[in-house]
């Protein structure tokens, strides 16, 4: 029989039995059901229909993500990462649970709200970031801006300040396919800052970087995490980042196997 890869000292075995234990049960039925925290995920379940097989991807993932956490969403492919993010997103109805970003379940309102909600409440940056090919830097930025209701002028200010805030300010008037990978993912990070969002969910933001830029990434993301108490939601299959992570939820089979909590601690600057 395969021996079963430990990571830090946890099998995969180990994890599912440990599924059982008093504690876990103790977490998902008393702390995740709070209505607190700016992300909580209660009992969440999610079923696909395949011909005649009923196909279960989450089976009661519950999570609880505080003010000013930098909480990563971690595990193997297939493992019910991305199908759970898009729920927290507003983009796909969960099967069975609750969804509650800052005490809402978003889940109980229509598509329209939802897509409000999106738009003015989540800062998204994605693996590789949509541009407008006939907008400079600044203006794809400040885009948002319309869908949150100001005057374009207004957003093109605001735009200003973030691409400061990241360090992008010299590039604002190039093209955005200008740019190195690096320096698009730092541009996203701006546009995903515009609106003052609840939060940030980042989607493998560094997937498509060299290490190089995929570190000095992470370092102003954090640097923005301690700085502002910005509170951020990220997918990674990179365990190097995990030490940047405030709370990392280990996913194993559409269920949460483990949470480790880390000390926030402030990167040097």
């Amino acid at each position: 029989m395969k021996k079963v890869k430990k990571e830090e000292g946890i099998s995969k075995t180990s994890v599912l039995h440990g599924l059982e234990n008093r504690n876990h049960k103790r977490a998902t039925s008393e702390l995740y059901t709070e209505k607190e925290g700016v992300v909580v995920v209660s009992n969440v379940k999610k079923h696909f229909i395949v011909g005649d097989n009923n196909i279960s991807v989450l089976d009661g993932v519950g999570l609880k993500i505080k003010q000013g956490d930098f909480a990563m969403l971690v595990g193997p492919s297939g493992c019910g990462k991305s199908t759970l993010l898009h729920i927290v997103y507003g983009l796909e109805a969960p099967t069975e649970g609750e969804v509650f970003i800052k005490g809402t379940d978003i889940w109980k309102h229509t598509k329209n709200w939802r897509a409000d909600f999106r738009n003015k409440g989540v800062g998204f940056i994605p693996q590789q970031a949509f541009w407008l090919k006939s907008l400079s830097v600044l203006e794809n930025v400040a885009v948002p801006s319309i869908i949150g209701g100001l005057k374009f002028h207004e957003g093109l200010e605001k735009a200003a300040q973030m691409l400061e805030l990241v360090g992008m300010s010299q590039w604002s008037k190039h093209r955005p396919f200008d740019l190195s990978g690096g320096q698009q993912q730092r541009v996203a990070l701006a546009r995903a800052l515009l609106l003052n969002p609840w939060f940030i969910i980042a989607d493998e933001p560094t997937g498509n970087l060299d290490h190089k830029s995929g570190v000095e990434l992470m370092d102003l993301i954090k640097q923005l995490n301690d700085r502002f108490d910005i509170t951020i939601l990220m997918v990674t299959h990179n365990p190097e980042q995990y030490a940047y992570a405030t709370k990392v939820f280990k996913m194993l089979d559409g269920q949460i196997a483990e949470v480790v909590e880390n000390k926030k601690r402030k990167l040097k600057k």
